[in-house]
């Protein structure tokens, strides 16, 4: 019997347009989905400050006879991670309570431990096929993203692999970096908790990218989910209270780990790269200071 799909991996799955309200009203439930359950539609519908019709179509859109039914599939998922959630709760509970340390690490091992509930080892192996035969690497985002960002170039890097980061750029920049994209390429797109968090001009970047035959990769919570024209691949690690905290643990360990499973892989560009560096590292550290 084939397994149910989440709400979420039916959201990653359409491949229809998404208005700007549909987005929000994902965003919500997605971000509090222990709350939506309990509201009607039109309660959704204020809470996203969209027409109650929205909730209605938006389920429809999703392949649901309608809100009822897209609300028994969210109870499900609910009920699914509730089960995941009491394993955990089991563990903090030994955190001490009442100071912003003991806070912090309940919400970062919530987000790592949801990390198995969107991303699999498959999907991991997907991207890295894709990153492994590429000719060059353009890691594109803005804003919190930079820190992702420039790590995760630099353990590519190490691997061998040729990047090329494009933080923060304005359109007419960013056209300007992506010039000699070619087949086989790939785009590596951050965004988080919102829409215009992506890269300004997104649409124009996926839709160069898939003109010319390169792949793009979006990581990021689930705001990259309800992106359109959608990237060839997904990486969402969605996370508990994803309006709350600000870290990136979550899609850190994603980063980790394709670079991991790189190496794992043994490509001939990780072991060139990696004893590339340790020739450079060697010769660096044999040299005397003022020399």
């Amino acid at each position: 019997m084939e397994k149910q799909k989440s709400f979420e991996s039916l959201v990653e799955a359409f491949e229809g347009k998404l208005t700007d309200a549909d987005r929000e009203l994902i965003n919500i439930i997605l971000g509090e989905p222990s709350e939506a359950v309990y509201l009607s539609s039109a309660e959704l519908a204020s809470k996203a400050a969209v027409h109650a019709s929205t909730v209605v179509r938006l389920a429809r859109k999703l392949g649901f006879d309608g809100f009822p039914d897209m609300r028994r599939r969210l109870r499900q998922d609910v009920e699914v991670k509730k089960i995941a959630s009491d394993k955990i709760r089991q563990r903090i509970d030994l955190i001490e309570k009442g100071s912003n340390l003991s806070d912090l690490i309940e919400s970062e091992i919530a987000a790592i431990a949801a990390i198995s509930n969107t991303v699999s080892q498959s999907q991991i192996d997907s991207v890295v096929d894709k990153i492994e035969s590429a000719k060059s690497i353009f890691i594109v985002g803005r804003g919190s993203a930079a820190p992702l960002m420039i790590h995760f170039e630099r353990r590519l890097r190490r691997s061998g692999i040729y990047c090329r980061v494009a933080l923060n750029l304005q359109r007419r920049d960013l056209a300007e970096q992506l010039v000699g994209i070619q087949k086989g390429d790939a785009i590596v797109i951050f965004g988080f908790q919102s829409f215009n968090s992506l890269p300004s001009g997104y649409s124009a970047l996926i839709e160069s990218a898939r003109s010319v035959g390169a792949h793009s990769i979006a990581i990021g919570d689930a705001t990259i989910l309800t992106t359109r024209p959608k990237p060839d691949m997904v990486l969402s690690v969605s996370r508990p209270n994803e309006g709350v905290m600000q870290l990136r643990s979550g899609p850190m360990l994603v980063c980790e780990a394709l670079a991991m499973t790189l190496l794992h892989k043994k490509s001939k560009k990780a072991v060139q790269g990696m004893e590339a560096l340790e020739h450079l590292r060697a010769n660096f550290l044999g040299v005397k200071e003022g020399k």
